[in-house]
C-alpha cells in the first residue's frame, strides 16, 4: 500500500521543489517500460539533495519529466511543484522561461553540450542573454569574465577567445557550470557532473558545487551512483531503486544507520582506503523496467524478505529519516 503523505518534509525546511507521486513511463517496442514508480521527494532551500542509485533506477529520468524533458514517448503522471506552480503538463514556453533562468542543469559530458565551433565567451555570452532575469537579484548581469572567475578557470580573458578542444574535462565542466549559473538559478540539477573526470579534478568540481551553492543559497539535486561524491557533498541523501525512492535522509544517518537492507548492501559494497573487509557485492539484478510484478521491487535479492514483500508496498516510516520497508534493518547503538 502507498502513502501520499509528503514523507521527507521537515520541520522548518521549506521546499523548493516538491515531487509528488510522480511515474514516469516511456514506449517501447517491447511494451511499456515504468522508469519512475511514484516517486515523492522534496528539494529544500539552500540543501545538496543526492539521488544515489544503480545506472537505470529512474534517477535521471525523474528530473528531466519534472522539467519537460523526458522525451515524445514519455507518460508522467503526478506533481512537481516548483514554487507552488506543478511543471508537470505546463506548456514548453512556460517551461522554458524556468529553465535556466530559474532551474539549470549540468550533465555529464560537456563536450556533449558545448559548441565546438564557438569560443567559450561567444556561449556565455549567448547564455548570459538568454537567462538574464528580471527584478533586483540579476539587476547587474554577470559578464562572461565574472563568470569564469566564480568557477575558478585560470587566465579567463585567454579562456574567453578559446574553444572548448581546447580546454581539458574539467575546465570543460567549469564552463558548462558557468553558464548555468548566468540565469542565477534556484536549483541547480546536477546528472553525473564528475564521472568522466579524474578523482583530482572530481574533488575540485565538488568543492566548487559546494562553494557556489553556499555563496548563492542555491539548491542542488546531486545525481550520482557514487556514495563517495554524495558524502562529500550533500546534506540529505535519497537512495533509488528500480524507479522508487527506498530511504531517505540526513547524509549521516543513512551513512551510519542505514535502515533499509538496498541502502545496507550500498554501503557494504563500497571500497575505501583503510577497508580491510572483504566487499560485499548485492547478489541478482536490477528488474526490467517492463516487469509489473506487485511488492517491493527490492524483494527478489533481499536476504530479509517476508510474504508480505512480494505482496504490496509498505508505507514509509515518519520523519525526517525514512524507509519502504517490512523488515528494516535495526538502529545501530550507539
Amino acid at each position: 500500500m502507498t502513502s501520499n503523505r509528503k514523507p521527507d518534509t521537515m520541520e522548518g525546511g521549506l521546499a523548493l521543489l516538491s515531487i509528488e507521486n510522480l511515474a514516469v513511463s516511456f514506449d517501447t517496442p517491447a511494451g511499456m517500460a515504468r522508469a519512475v514508480r511514484g516517486v515523492s521527494l522534496a528539494v529544500r532551500r539552500g540543501e545538496t539533495l543526492g539521488i544515489v542509485g544503480e545506472s537505470g533506477s529512474g534517477k535521471s529520468a525523474l528530473f528531466l519529466a519534472a522539467l519537460g524533458l523526458a522525451g515524445p514517448n514519455a507518460r508522467v503522471q503526478g506533481a512537481a511543484v516548483f514554487e507552488g506552480e506543478n511543471l508537470i503538463g505546463l506548456p514548453d514556453r512556460s517551461l522554458s522561461a524556468l529553465r535556466g533562468r530559474r532551474i539549470s542543469m549540468v550533465f555529464q559530458d560537456p563536450a556533449s553540450s558545448l559548441n565546438p565551433v564557438a569560443t567559450i565567451g561567444r556561449q556565455l555570452d549567448e547564455a548570459i542573454r538568454l537567462n538574464r532575469r528580471s527584478g533586483p537579484r540579476s539587476a547587474v548581469p554577470p559578464t562572461a569574465k565574472d563568470l569564469l572567475i566564480e568557477v575558478g578557470i585560470a587566465d579567463p580573458e585567454r579562456r574567453l577567445r578559446s574553444y572548448p578542444h581546447e580546454l581539458s574535462g574539467g575546465q570543460n565542466q567549469r564552463v558548462m557550470i558557468a553558464m548555468m549559473l548566468a540565469g542565477s538559478p534556484d536549483l541547480l540539477i546536477a546528472d553525473e557532473p564528475t564521472t568522466a573526470l579524474d578523482v583530482t579534478v572530481q574533488a575540485q568540481i565538488l568543492d566548487l558545487l559546494k562553494r557556489v551553492s553556499r555563496a548563492r543559497d542555491m539548491s542542488i539535486a546531486l545525481i550520482s551512483h557514487d556514495l563517495g561524491v554524495v558524502a562529500q557533498t550533500c546534506d540529505r541523501l535519497a537512495i533509488m531503486y528500480a524507479g522508487q525512492i527506498v530511504e531517505c535522509g540526513p547524509i549521516a544517518d543513512l551513512f551510519d544507520a542505514p535502515r533499509h537492507p538496498y541502502t545496507a548492501g550500498l554501503m557494504a559494497s563500497r571500497p575505501g582506503i583503510a577497508r580491510r573487509d572483504r566487499l560485499m557485492p548485492i547478489a541478482g539484478n536490477v528488474p526490467s523496467p517492463l516487469e509489473t510484478a506487485p511488492g517491493c521491487p527490492f524483494a527478489p535479492r533481499c536476504g530479509r524478505r517476508r510474504d508480505a514483500c512480494t505482496a504490496g508496498l509498505p508505507r514509509p516510516e515518519a520523519g525526517a529519516h525514512w524507509w519502504r520497508c517490512f523488515n528494516p534493518l535495526e538502529p545501530v547503538a550507539a
